[in-house]
């Protein structure tokens, strides 16, 4: 499907606010340049850290249409009826919708008596880093596994009203993503307009937090604002060691994209006369996926749905008062070895299990430890102003700027005092004098030497070639500032070599490291033994009469040992 902005009465009439390129979807988010070096004074004495190349940057807002190949294929699979997720609404939109039903449902409902035969549009906005720059795990302070745990419900980042409170989120109004606000304003100007928020967040923990962040923004009117209402709870990690602590009636939780789609198809149904939908969110795996779908309901309601898209607004990135996030994030690990913790006790009360002797903790915990993610150079604040004057950025990117690593993990002290002359707390210099960039991608400067007290020029194994530190990088489009290691061409600075001063130092990076049952090797093998007794099981069977076997010397106390073969 080709790519083309939604309606040139809304997104055309701001996107110069969105993109470099007005009135096209192309994604935006940087060009290569010659060099992203500030213009010197003779050439500039007012340059703006937002310029890239002379081109005025901001958050980027493009459509996210259907990948060449990828996204044809899918829905014509889907249109030949392979495995095309539906999920239709159920509700008779012409009777009174049940109190006992979701809110947001009942919601609808009532808008049936005022925009019914009126809406012609369905503008859905995601909340989390589309509108609103909510706090995420900071990489700087655990690590991607750690991170892994606190995202998902395992830990339950996003389940924790505390991410969006006090002291936790330091509101300003800086939080709040001002192209997509303004396009809310525009959207809800339209009385032919229903204008929806909705986030996967859930509706019990959250909603009273979301309606009053809004409220500070008058400006910001929605039809409906729509939170996940129902049970999001559930702890996938430990699965991973053996067992499910939910009860069996709990139902599953659906995915935020699941919950999504079940809300565009109860709003179209509720709402017949809507011909276009757009959709703004920050994730891309999510833009891919809700496009496909859209492009599968437009098969479907060919006749009636003109243009369904999905615009992926680049996540813009904010983090929490480091000493906040690290007493948040170790109450989160508490709380859930607390609850790993009450499901053991209740699992020996079922006869489930025995209660383990000596264990500190039970099957299920996180133990937390720190290492050493890499051994660098952290610059002085005074190096990092003058590296980040010298050299520009997109706004929206990333910035880093802080450091120069040396090696991962930890460095011997020998190896660096033989090859650097300095031991760690120690402070060196670094002499800067290229820039180099990957376009799209990462921006970064080369260091040509190391300088101690007792080196003027510092060159070993131990340092990783070339020796470069990342200005900044676009994590939006999924860049890590480790890719600068990927660039082959390097161009001197315009104003000369820089000093930079930084001290030798460790990265100290937290882990979480999940409490495993205890593996236990029989002495006999119980499966070889059932295959000689019964030739003819084959598969299957062989399991479950190993189980049996199992379960009947369990019951009899009898011992896994030779002396009982």
């Amino acid at each position: 499907m080709p790519h083309t902005n939604y309606t040139q009465q809304t997104a055309d009439s701001v996107c110069n606010h969105f993109s470099t390129t007005t009135g096209t979807s192309t994604p935006v988010s940087g060009r290569e340049t010659d060099t992203l070096e500030r213009p010197t004074s003779s050439e500039s004495s007012n340059s703006d850290e937002s310029t890239l190349g002379g081109q005025t940057m901001a958050p980027a807002v493009w459509s996210y249409g259907c990948p060449a190949g990828l996204a044809c294929k899918a829905v014509k699979q889907w249109a030949a009826g392979a495995d095309m997720p539906s999920y239709t609404s159920t509700v008779n939109w012409d009777e009174p919708v049940s109190e006992t039903d979701f809110l947001y449902r009942q919601q609808l409902s009532q808008l049936r008596q005022s925009k019914c035969g009126k809406a012609k549009r369905l503008s859905i906005f995601d909340f989390d880093n589309t509108l609103f720059k909510s706090p995420r795990a900071n990489p700087r302070l655990w690590d991607q596994r750690l991170i892994g745990m606190l995202q998902s419900t395992d830990l339950g980042w996003f389940q924790d009203s505390r991410t969006l409170s006090a002291p936790y989120l330091q509101y300003t109004d800086d939080h709040w993503i001002l192209p997509i606000e303004e396009l809310v304003q525009v959207e809800s100007e339209r009385d032919d307009t229903l204008v929806v928020l909705l986030t996967g967040r859930s509706h019990h923990a959250y909603r009273d937090l979301v309606l009053e962040l809004i409220s500070r923004r008058p400006h910001l009117r929605f039809d409906i604002i729509i939170l996940k209402e129902t049970l999001t709870r559930q702890s996938p990690l430990v699965s991973q060691v053996g067992f499910d602590t939910l009860d069996k009636e709990t139902p599953p939780a659906p995915l935020t994209f699941d919950y999504k789609m079940g809300v565009v198809e109860d709003a179209i149904a509720a709402f017949p006369e809507i011909k276009e939908i757009a959709m703004w969110d920050d994730r891309a795996h999510h833009c891919e996926r809700m496009q496909l779908y859209l492009d599968a309901l437009q098969l479907r309601h060919a006749e009636r749905i003109a243009k369904a898209e999905v615009y992926h607004v680049p996540p813009q990135t904010t983090f929490m008062d480091e000493d906040n996030e690290r007493k948040l994030v170790y109450a989160l690990v508490n709380e859930h070895n607390e609850r790993m913790a009450a499901a053991a006790k209740k699992r020996v009360a079922l006869g489930i299990s025995r209660a383990g002797d000596n264990e500190p903790l039970p099957v299920g915990s996180l133990v937390m430890k720190q290492y050493a993610s890499y051994t660098g150079v952290f610059l002085t604040r005074s190096s990092r102003v003058l590296l980040r004057r010298h050299v520009r950025c997109p706004q929206n990117w990333s910035s880093a700027a802080d450091h120069m690593t040396l090696t991962l993990g930890p460095a011997d002290p020998e190896e660096l005092a033989q090859s650097l002359g300095a031991a760690l707390g120690d402070s060196v210099e670094l002499i800067v004098d290229s820039i180099g960039t990957i376009a799209n991608a990462v921006v970064a400067v080369r260091v040509s030497q190391i300088q101690t007290k007792t080196k003027q020029q510092a060159t070993s194994a131990l340092l990783q070639e070339p020796l470069y530190i990342t200005v900044a990088y676009n994590e939006p489009a999924g860049f890590r500032s480790s890719y600068a290691k990927n660039i082959a061409r390097w161009k001197p600075l315009r104003s000369g070599t820089l000093v930079l001063r930084g001290v030798l130092g460790e990265h100290i990076l937290t882990t979480a490291s999940i409490v495993a049952p205890e593996v236990v090797v029989d002495e006999v093998k119980i499966g070889g033994l059932v295959c000689q007794q019964w030739p003819e099981l084959k598969g299957r069977d062989i399991g479950a009469a190993v189980a049996s076997v199992r379960q009947k010397m369990a019951d009899q106390g009898v011992e896994n040992n030779e002396q009982n073969r």
